[in-house]
C-alpha cells in the first residue's frame, strides 16, 4: 500500500481537482507492470480512480493520465483473478465490470488486491 502524501506531486494535484468536498481517499495501491512508472490505484468513499503518470519527449515534461474513474453506483460487480504468472510473483488482477466495459487493474500484490476487492464489494452493497 502507498501513502497519498508520498505520490508525485501531479498525481496529488489531478486527484484533487476531481475529488468532490465530501469525498476521503480510502486506501491507496500501486499497481502495472511498469516499476519506474506503475498504475497508482485509489479507492475514494465514491469511486475507484486509477492514474498513471506519463512523459513526453523527455524525461522533464510529464502529465497524468486518468485511466479509470468508475463511481461505485456504476459498479456491477467487481472480481480477483490470478492466473499463472500471478500465481508465481504473488499478484492479482482486479477485474471491474460496468455496463458495456471491464477495467482490469493487473499485477496487484495479492494482499492489496484482497483488501481492495473487500473494500469495493462492501461500497457496492451499500
Amino acid at each position: 500500500m502507498a501513502d497519498f502524501e508520498n505520490l508525485p506531486l501531479r498525481i496529488q494535484q489531478v486527484v484533487q481537482a476531481e475529488l468532490q468536498t465530501d469525498e476521503r481517499v480510502s486506501m491507496c495501491v500501486l499497481a502495472g507492470s511498469s516499476l519506474l512508472h506503475p498504475d497508482i490505484v485509489l479507492i475514494t468513499s465514491l469511486r475507484v480512480l486509477v492514474l498513471d503518470e506519463k512523459f513526453m519527449g523527455s524525461l522533464a515534461i510529464s502529465y497524468a493520465n486518468i485511466r479509470c474513474n468508475v463511481f461505485f453506483s456504476d459498479i456491477l460487480a467487481v472480481k480477483l483473478a490470478r492466473i499463472l504468472k500471478h500465481k508465481i510473483f504473488g499478484q492479482a488482477r482486479l477485474e471491474i465490470d460496468v455496463k458495456r466495459n471491464t477495467y482490469w487493474i493487473d499485477n496487484m500484490r495479492l494482499r492489496d488486491a484482497r483488501r481492495a476487492h473487500q473494500l469495493i464489494t462492501e461500497q457496492i452493497r451499500r
